[in-house]
């Protein structure tokens, strides 16, 4: 880790800003990663990635590049469409409809002239006709008078043309194609050939640059720029390295970057929470030389300050002896608590401190439950030079209060942002500086939600010119586990 980040001069820990700054771009990269894996660009070239290295598109591309037009179903009906229309038998019908004779052919064969045509036709060669005749009186008879109608018939222009037509070679040539399969495949596939479709596709598959053109052409176009995009590439690569999976264990649950012009009341209160839970009022154990104030936490370039003084000021102690008694304080202070807003059993809790001066002043980032115990110190300032903090645990256990703590050395603490966190579980409590563990616990687990707490206190009357002095906290963010 330490090679990672930089070692901080005269620090074993790895340097803050460095370290912070690995954390914020592994929480932007993440986001960043997060939104672009549902983002439309991404989408789109998923899609594209698995069409076009699909079985059936990759044929298709084989296809088009290396198809011949001879090869399709359409050239084979294109050249059967030829060979029939060019055989004498359809072409005599082409030209034989064309000229209008075969409607005429139809329309005369229908119509009742040449219907009576027929019938006067078959009485004329009729042994009936023939005895009406040789008889006397013949030409008053209504046998002549058939016969003068099928003669004038006879000369008429649409039975004359019929009668000369029905004779020749290309008429009968065209009455055994008519209703025939033969003239039905032809009418059909001429009716495939000429639709703007089949024109369409022979055009396009006797086009030499007819890939480039196509549609598989374009979507690979659009795949090899979409490859080529920086986001694409940063997800794929970020992607094969996995940096993520720690972050993706947690979850935030709270946080606060101090970025408003006072503190947000809806998560912070000043004061013990006993104190604000018993009586609404602040108040400190009467073993403290500080009194807390409003007054000494300010925000100010986006940090909170807790500012210790001296001051003289009026306030309530508690004595286990006297209870709640009002005196005079030489000292104020401040502390902020989530303990009316925020609770959570377990996750991982951290913040980014610095602190002016310790001994006697004690900083500290510490969680409890309802009651003073269990007690959790994140970290507590501890040395009078301040190159030493404490962290650990305090537990009631058998009555009897049990208590686990580490005294952590290795960097000048005083007047030096550094970033405490404790990675709480059931089976273990891992507390780190600027992501370099410095201590773990495992046999004095809490179980019971715990809210945050960042103050200073004065267990003893601090040395002349110590004071002012202040504690300053950045940012502060909560964690759970996914899983939990």
């Amino acid at each position: 880790m330490a090679s990672l980040f930089g070692i901080q001069f005269g620090s074993k820990f790895p340097s803050t800003k460095q370290y912070e700054a690995s954390i914020d771009k592994g929480r932007a990269d993440y986001e960043r990663f997060i939104n672009f894996e549902s983002s439309e660009l991404l989408k789109r070239y998923e899609e594209l990635d698995g069409l076009i290295h699909s079985g059936d598109f990759e044929n298709k591309v084989r296809e088009l590049k290396n198809a011949r037009y001879k090869d399709t179903p359409q050239w084979r009906q294109l050249d059967q469409y030829r060979v029939l229309k060019s055989s004498s038998d359809i072409k005599t019908y082409l030209k034989f409809a064309k000229a209008g004779k075969l409607e005429r052919m139809q329309q005369v064969s229908k119509s009742d002239t040449f219907k009576d045509y027929l019938d006067l036709k078959k009485f004329v060669n009729s042994a009936e006709y023939h005895s009406a005749k040789s008889k006397k009186d013949f030409k008053q008879s209504e046998a002549y008078a058939k016969n003068e109608s099928y003669k004038a018939l006879a000369k008429s222009s649409d039975i004359k043309f019929y009668l000369a037509t029905e004779k020749k070679q290309d008429y009968k040539t065209v009455l055994k194609l008519v209703n025939s399969e033969r003239l039905k495949s032809f009418f059909e596939l001429e009716a495939i050939v000429q639709t703007p479709e089949f024109v369409e596709h022979k055009s396009f598959m006797e086009d030499k640059k007819r890939f480039a053109k196509s549609n598989e052409a374009h979507l690979i176009k659009e795949f090899e720029g979409l490859k080529k995009n920086e986001e694409i590439k940063w997800y794929h690569t970020t992607k094969k390295k996995n940096p993520f999976q720690e972050l993706h264990k947690w979850q935030i649950t709270f946080e606060d970057d101090f970025d408003a012009i006072t503190l947000d009341n809806s998560k912070w209160m000043t004061g013990y929470y006993w104190g604000k839970a018993l009586m609404n009022d602040n108040y400190v154990p009467a073993g403290e030389k500080q009194f807390f104030r409003d007054d000494n936490i300010e925000l100010r370039d986006s940090i909170a300050r807790i500012h210790t003084r001296n001051e003289s000021v009026k306030g309530k102690a508690w004595d286990v002896e006297h209870g709640f008694t009002t005196r005079r304080f030489d000292y104020t202070s401040g502390l902020i608590s989530t303990g009316q807003s925020f609770r959570q059993k377990y996750g991982k809790f951290e913040a980014k401190v610095k602190f002016s001066a310790s001994y006697p002043l004690l900083n500290a980032f510490w969680m409890a439950g309802e009651k003073m115990t269990p007690h959790l110190d994140i970290f507590k300032s501890s040395s009078k030079n301040g190159k030493s903090v404490e962290c650990g645990v305090h537990m009631e256990e058998k009555g009897k209060i049990a208590k686990s703590t580490r005294k952590v050395s290795g960097a000048k603490f005083n007047n030096g942002f550094f970033i405490y966190s404790c990675e709480w579980s059931p089976e273990s409590i891992v507390w780190k500086i600027n992501g370099q563990e410095v201590a773990r616990e495992s046999g004095h687990i809490p179980s019971e939600p715990m809210y945050l707490s960042f103050c200073t206190i004065l267990p003893e009357n601090p040395d002349a010119g110590s004071l002012p002095a202040m504690m300053e906290i950045d940012w502060v963010r909560c964690f759970k586990k996914v899983s939990e």
